[in-house]
């Protein structure tokens, strides 16, 4: 039934497809996009913010579904574009370049014929993913996407990883785990992230970042707690959380440290109602611009279960502390991780008690957190967007 409601839309897209491919391409035109275009985040982001403050002889567009989002960045100046209007539509047929953080549905994923991808990724994945992914479902729907791909051709770019331009590697130890999400013959660069370079210069423009900095000048230590979203059936982490903040609260008051929470959006809902605290803070999409990464070079610690940004954040080196209640029954419902966490031998614990415990310690020795960062991170000069960017234009003028 699902199919057979897609068949249309499906039809319609191997037309623009085609058109795509008789368009003639432009290298100068590249589209960016990121999170199923709804979000200005991510690498993309950060790698199209270089292009366009640079004086190259390049046109940028990002490309959205979200049409605040398409009018805010043009008051900046800035090209962007809906994805399905007219202009969307014209600059991702011209384009030569797409660059994305999950897949083409952040561009146009039915104008993209002779396009080269370049794929970003948006975070160094714990849990199974993509070719990694051993599930029953997940083997079932790439199955499924390769049958589809005889008949709908532009399907092809979201599972022949082998295709891309360029998938964005941190180093030879992550280039190795990437090979089991995208497959060994995968093209791996090992630039870096673009998003990281927000890590090491430094810029922090939003309110929220001036109330942090105004805590660390007062002699407050800061940290921050972000947690891997759960499913309905899954551990209850927000309940989890609740239930220990009289803790966590005593604590923090006599530790002199403030304590903000990252939580997946609909958590922040549960949590903004009932969140009555001096020492505890929620940081909201809108505080951040839905992109962490602005704030996360600011805090002294942080605390996470299964997180990608544990290993971003490790390339600041600074003390990170594994909080795991429901590890046995994450991996019963997730698959076993692509990558544990308890590889990389830093504080881990079960519940609030044990990883307050840990952080009053500070056993922290840093010697051994620049050793563990240098095996994720290859690089921390903040020039990973134009390492990328000379890589692309390197490769699409040769």
């Amino acid at each position: 039934m699902k199919l057979l409601y897609l068949l249309p839309r499906y039809l319609f897209g191997n037309i623009l497809y085609l058109l795509s491919y008789l368009v003639p391409k432009s290298n100068r035109i590249w589209v960016f996009g990121s999170w199923a275009g709804e979000l200005f985040a991510d690498s993309p982001k950060y790698l199209f913010q270089y292009v366009s403050n640079s004086e190259f002889e390049f046109f940028p567009v990002w490309l959205t579904r979200n049409k605040k989002l398409a009018n805010d960045l043009r008051r900046q100046g800035l090209n962007c574009y809906r994805i399905n209007s007219l202009l969307g539509l014209w600059y991702s047929l011209r384009a030569k370049v797409a660059v994305i953080s999950h897949g083409m549905i952040d561009v146009h994923r039915h104008a993209c014929a002779r396009q080269e991808i370049v794929q970003t990724w948006h975070g160094i994945p714990m849990k199974p993913v993509l070719l990694s992914d051993p599930k029953i479902k997940a083997i079932r729907k790439r199955k499924r996407k390769a049958l589809l791909s005889f008949f709908f051709p532009f399907i092809k770019k979201d599972i022949e990883f082998n295709n891309y331009l360029a998938i964005c590697s941190t180093s030879p130890h992550i280039t190795d785990l990437f090979r089991k999400v995208f497959g060994a013959s995968a093209p791996l660069v090992e630039t870096g992230f673009p998003k990281n370079d927000a890590l090491v210069k430094n810029s922090y423009e939003s309110e929220l970042g001036r109330k942090i900095e105004s805590q660390i000048e007062q002699g407050y230590k800061v940290g921050l707690y972000i947690p891997t979203y759960r499913l309905e059936h899954e551990f209850d982490i927000v309940a989890y959380l609740q239930a220990n903040l009289e803790l966590i609260e005593k604590w923090l008051v006599e530790e002199r440290m403030y304590l903000y929470l990252r939580f997946h959006p609909f958590d922040q809902r549960r949590l903004s109602d009932s969140l009555k605290s001096s020492h505890v803070f929620l940081v909201r999409d809108e505080d951040i611009n839905n992109d962490v990464t602005n704030i996360l070079g600011l805090f002294d610690l942080l605390i996470t279960d299964y997180s990608s940004l544990a290993f971003d954040f490790l390339m600041i080196e600074k003390p990170i502390f594994f909080l795991a209640p429901d590890r046995e029954e994450y991996i019963e419902s997730n698959g076993e991780f692509v990558y544990d966490y308890q590889e990389m031998n830093l504080p881990i614990s079960k519940d609030w008690k044990s990883v307050l415990e840990k952080i009053a310690k500070d056993e922290y020795r840093n010697s051994s957190l620049e050793e563990l960062s240098a095996k994720y991170h290859s690089y921390k000069d903040g020039k990973n967007s134009e390492r990328l960017f000379k890589l692309i234009s390197d490769k699409i003028s040769t």
